[in-house]
């Protein structure tokens, strides 16, 4: 297949930088290329191998008129999951995985009845027949059901394809996939149990820029089949096979993680928020991390 994704777009996002070594899965070893200053180094070629076979299994789903459900809860994902939904006429969820979702779905669609239901009752004028508290609680029952249902309001039957940022974050989606045979493709991290996903995608999924590009690859699979916009991941050299990309892969990454791990490690570490600081620095072994502010949280972890 022609090439879907330049190398340079990767090292450039860091979807080489994977976790600590002390926070690692053992089956992920397959994926590791090495380490630097106790930062595992994903194998990039393996990661563009393992994108290429997603690819093409997502290329069959959309030609078969299947619809994806894109799921990004952590903070990390949501912009891209909304953003690739949105580009190809899809589903996402991006706030709290509502349990159900896919196992209870007659319950989600009755919920999704009400906000239609609500809407009704603005457009037609019924909120002004009522009392000023009850329309307001009724407008508070519309905010909460929006918020975690936007991006699956249209979605009147189940998904065929399931695409998830962090099997460990999407724990509960990915068992109600299993639950109903749908697939699950997913970026997995090196401190992720790559079996949890049908289609593994050996990735950082812990930075907003690695998670858009490999998110933003994927969904031009898509994009491909159903005319949708397709965004451009190939650079001109590579478009004129001036390069041979897994040939160079390897020496890139190394020369690539002396200049840079320091930097997206860190840049990772700003992008999470409180919880997430205190949860590492707990798995860390941090001393007194629970009345840390973020920025000693930060210094505790990059030590």
């Amino acid at each position: 297949m022609s090439t879907i994704v330049s190398m340079n777009y990767l090292l450039e996002a860091g979807v080489h930088f994977g976790h600590q070594r002390r926070r690692w899965n053992p089956k992920m070893k397959e994926y590791i290329y090495t380490t630097r200053d106790d930062i595992y180094i994903i194998d990039l070629t393996k990661t563009v191998k393992k994108l290429e076979e997603a690819y093409e299994a997502m290329k069959k789903i959309a030609e078969e008129g299947g619809k994806v459900l894109f799921v990004g809860t952590k903070k990390q994902a949501q912009e891209a999951a909304e953003e690739c939904a949105v580009r190809t006429n899809n589903y996402f969820v991006t706030e709290r995985w509502l349990g159900g979702t896919l196992t209870n779905f007659r319950t989600i669609r009755s919920r999704v009845r009400r906000m239609d239901e609500i809407d009704k009752m603005e457009e037609d004028g019924t909120f002004n027949l009522l009392p000023k508290k009850e329309v307001i609680q009724i407008k508070k029952e519309y905010e909460k059901l929006n918020k975690n249902l936007r991006g699956i309001r249209e979605m009147k039957k189940l998904p065929q394809a399931l695409v998830i940022v962090d099997p460990r974050k999407e724990e509960n989606a990915i068992k109600e996939a299993r639950i109903l045979g749908i697939p699950v493709f997913g970026i997995v991290d090196t401190n992720c149990d790559p079996d949890l996903v049908d289609y593994v995608i050996p990735g950082n999924d812990d930075a907003v820029r690695a998670v858009k590009l490999v998110m933003g690859v994927l969904t031009n699979a898509i994009a491909e089949v159903n005319g949708n916009e397709v965004v451009d991941y190939v650079t001109e050299d590579d478009k004129n096979n001036k390069k041979n990309v897994k040939k160079e892969a390897v020496n890139e990454v190394k020369e690539e993680v002396k200049k840079e791990e320091k930097k997206v490690f860190e840049e990772d570490l700003n992008t999470l928020t409180l919880s997430d600081l205190k949860n590492r620095a707990k798995e860390a072994g941090v001393k007194g991390y629970s009345a840390m502010k973020k920025a000693e949280l930060i210094e505790a972890l990059e030590k």
